[in-house]
């Protein structure tokens, strides 16, 4: 991507992907040994890492901080229309909720014998010049 899209949530890009860092991987923008090319959120700061070994403080950061609604993610806007990398295609999808941790993006699921599933749910965290 040759220029950030506005985005509520700070970004950064590294190897070819568009993503927003948490508190501690912002450190590296502060520090000049690193080449790290980041840019602050327009209403966020970046979330704090999560809580690991504790599952209720998990739960709590997750509810309360990576769950919390936002305006867009990373440009993305709920209506936009995008393309998403599955395992082994590429389909396209619809964004349906916007996260501070990341966009929910609907996308329909080919007819099967075995489910009545018409559609699933899949929260992309990143973006890259493909657009998924």
């Amino acid at each position: 991507m040759s220029e950030y899209p506005a985005s509520s949530v700070p970004a950064a890009f590294d190897r070819g992907h568009l993503y927003s860092p948490t508190l501690d991987l912002t450190r590296y923008a502060l520090d000049d040994r690193y080449i790290y090319d980041y840019r602050p959120g327009d209403l966020y700061e970046p979330m704090p890492e999560a809580p690991r070994g504790n599952p209720k403080a998990f739960a709590w950061w997750s509810r309360n901080v990576a769950r919390q609604p936002v305006p867009d993610f990373l440009g993305l806007h709920v209506g936009d229309a995008v393309t998403i990398q599955h395992v082994c295609s590429v389909g396209s999808g619809e964004v349906v909720e916007t996260l501070r941790h990341g966009a929910v993006i609907r996308y329909a699921l080919p007819r099967s014998d075995w489910s009545d599933r018409t559609h699933a749910e899949m929260t992309v965290r990143r973006r890259n010049d493909a657009g998924h």
